[in-house]
């Protein structure tokens, strides 16, 4: 009863993680995905723990994967002990969340948990689920790009696509916030079904095989309206070693044969979706039309425009793969000052900006904060040094050389598992891990491990006679026995509420942060006080509060109140000290605290110099930020230091050629 019940919430873990999300906490998707797997993790362990104490056994089976998991978590352990910020290591970065120590724990526990739970015969009854909630997170997204936003109708009653800033009919994201997150879950699961496909049309088992055949259809849609071109190469690449796979078995099993004729077909379907949709090098079969039928204004011959090449992040902006290139050259000088354990787990916000090429100043993200660096293998570079990589790729590669070895075995099987497991780590070349295939990069090798393990020889009876041998087993629990079980289960509930708290400290925060920007401080505080009750470490909490208190006594000042404004002041001042003894490392934080000052200067001027002061340790962290050297220069003039601060804009100036507004206050300064 004990591994039904865990074999059940793993089925909910894979269906419902991926729908996950709410429209009420400060990040919509990924906190609320990372909290549902963390609550799942417990209950699942809790479970198989106890199942350990009911049935007197360790319950722990040697796995194939068993060396390179174990050299992974040191890597990280290491990384995290030796880390910039330990808190964030552990926890990651707030706002990502996922890739943290933590988060590492919970995948690798899940592995070990699922390995020792699930039967070889119940691996088909999970695929299933994977390709359902696929199916379910597809569709969400399918209908956004015809205006139909299921988010939209949630959050405000209105069946379409009002609710989202981003364009998302054009770019689809469903139930994951991105486009590109969305579509390396996608090019996960299309091999799986695809296989699924086959076998179904093998045993003539024909209304299945045409559904799946809809799914396959569907998957290849959405992930064609995501626009992602990281999504379309990893499955292009996925498809590649799926059809290598396939190939190679035709010729030493003929009956294998059979699979070239549903395979061909949905190659072509797939194909027809293309030209029917378009995709972000082709233009669609309506857009083709149009182009067709347009004739052109005036018998003059015009030049033709030309568009910029790829996808920009925003109009006008800079080509996605110019950015990309900048960050990977300051990832790689992140690796060379920490060329052992990298910086830390999930620090690369910390990190980069030190080695922050200048060049990163000319393109339209210039002031953005990047927190990944935009390219999995990378990013664990530079925050796990080379041991953190070279345990990764050990494990990646492990999985291959393993998985191959047993390719004779189940043909179809092997082939889906390598293709979406080869198109993820494309994808995530070009972007980063999320929690969703994150799940499912640790638990590939779990379903590969239990499919392809000799079955025991109580796994292999009919359910009637394994009735019979297990009750045969059963002795009664004693007293002792449920004790410990007791005891675990207040130590699964005394986690879970950890969990929820977690969950309850976001909600605050994100309260107060639109109470704050509606101009309701004095509510927004409260809330801020709240969240800060529930998650004292988070120094993003002290950040808010003590920016809102500041807005709050500048006003209350203004008003003549002068006990609250000061009262307001020191509230301002003592939580952005809190925040800075959180966490030294984050440029932002210093941004924070220097703004805090400034707003603070109109009750008390001299706070100007310390505002000044604290810019200079920023601009020691990012030493290539002309905004940090800009906002210095303008600080400095205030300061009466008309020559440094012409330096100071000079300076800013040739960080950035193209700063247009440091131009205009370098000639107001000069009196031009």
């Amino acid at each position: 009863m004990i591994r039904k019940f865990t074999v059940f919430f793993f089925h909910a873990l894979f269906l419902t993680v991926p729908l996950f999300f709410t429209s009420i906490n400060d990040e919509l998707f990924e906190f609320n995905k990372i909290v549902l797997t963390y609550a799942y993790t417990t209950i699942i362990v809790g479970l198989w723990v106890t199942r350990m104490i009911v049935e007197k056994k360790v319950l722990w089976k040697k796995t194939p994967f068993d060396i390179p998991l174990a050299l992974f978590f040191i890597s990280q352990l290491l990384s995290t002990i030796t880390s910039i910020h330990p808190h964030t290591s552990i926890f990651g970065y707030y706002s990502r969340f996922n890739g943290g120590l933590l988060s590492v724990m919970s995948y690798i526990a899940l592995y070990y948990a699922f390995v020792n739970t699930v039967e070889k015969k119940e691996v088909g009854s999970f695929i299933k689920t994977l390709l359902y909630a696929g199916m379910l997170s597809a569709f969400y997204a399918f209908i956004e790009h015809f205006g139909h936003s299921p988010s939209c109708f949630f959050i405000t009653g209105k069946f379409d696509v009002g609710c989202w800033i981003q364009d998302v009919q054009t770019r689809v994201f469903g139930t994951f916030g991105q486009p590109n997150w969305l579509a390396a879950y996608l090019i996960m699961l299309i091999p799986l079904a695809v296989s699924e496909t086959i076998r179904a049309f093998e045993i003539k088992k024909s209304w299945y095989a045409w559904f799946l055949f809809g799914v396959v259809g569907l998957f290849f849609s959405t992930l064609l309206f995501t626009q992602s071109r990281s999504g379309l190469l990893g499955l292009a690449m996925g498809s590649f070693v799926y059809g290598v796979l396939l190939i190679k078995q035709w010729f030493t099993d003929i009956q294998t044969r059979s699979s070239f004729r549903p395979l061909l077909f949905l190659g072509l379907c797939c194909a027809f979706l293309v030209f029917l949709f378009g995709s972000p090098l082709t233009p669609s079969a309506k857009q083709m039309l149009q182009k067709f039928r347009a004739k052109p204004a005036t018998a003059t011959p015009s030049a033709p425009s030309q568009q910029p090449a790829g996808t920009q992040l925003e109009v006008g902006g800079t080509e996605s793969g110019a950015i990309r290139a900048i960050v990977w050259k300051g990832a790689l000088a992140v690796w060379k000052r920490y060329p052992l354990l990298g910086s830390g787990v999930e620090t690369f916000a910390y990190s980069y900006y030190k080695d922050r090429p200048i060049e990163h100043n000319l393109v339209s993200e210039w002031d953005f904060l990047y927190n990944k660096a935009h390219n999995e293998f990378l990013n664990y570079l530079a925050t796990t040094g080379a041991v953190g990589l070279g345990t990764y790729l050990l494990l990646i590669g492990w999985v291959y050389w393993w998985t191959l070895r047993h390719s004779a075995d189940s043909p179809y099987s092997i082939a889906a598992w390598l293709a979406g497991y080869t198109a993820l780590h494309i994808s995530n070349f070009f972007g980063f891990s999320t929690v969703v295939v994150s799940t499912l990069f640790f638990l590939v090798p779990a379903f590969v491990s239990v499919e392809f393990s000799i079955s025991d020889a109580l796994s292999s009876l009919p359910p009637w006679e394994r009735k019979k041998k297990i009750r045969a087993k059963q002795e009664p629990v004693s007293l002792y026995q449920w004790s410990v079980v007791g005891l675990v289960s207040i130590g699964v509930l005394w986690t879970l509420l950890i969990v929820v708290n977690m969950w309850r400290a976001d909600y605050a925060f994100a309260q107060g942060k639109q109470l704050r920007t509606a101009k309701q401080g004095e509510q927004a505080i409260e809330k801020l006080k709240e969240a800060i009750n529930l998650g004292p470490n988070e120094a993003v909490f002290h950040e808010e509060l003590s920016l809102t208190a500041s807005e709050l006594s500048a006003a209350a000042y203004a008003q003549q109140q002068a006990t609250p404004a000061a009262d307001l002041g020191e509230l301002a001042i003592r939580e952005s000290d809190k925040m800075l003894e959180l966490n030294s490392r984050h440029l932002n934080f210093y941004k924070s605290r220097a703004r805090m000052l400034i707003t603070l200067s109109q009750i008390a001027p001299e706070l100007m110099g310390e505002a000044l002061r604290v810019l200079d340790r920023a601009q020691a962290l990012a030493p290539t930020d002309a905004k940090l050297t800009y906002n210095r220069a303008l600080l400095t003039e205030q300061g009466g230091k008309k020559d440094e601060a012409i330096t100071l804009m000079k300076q800013a100036i040739d960080m950035k050629p193209n700063y247009e507004v440091a131009k205009e206050q370098l000639k107001r300064i000069e009196g031009r």
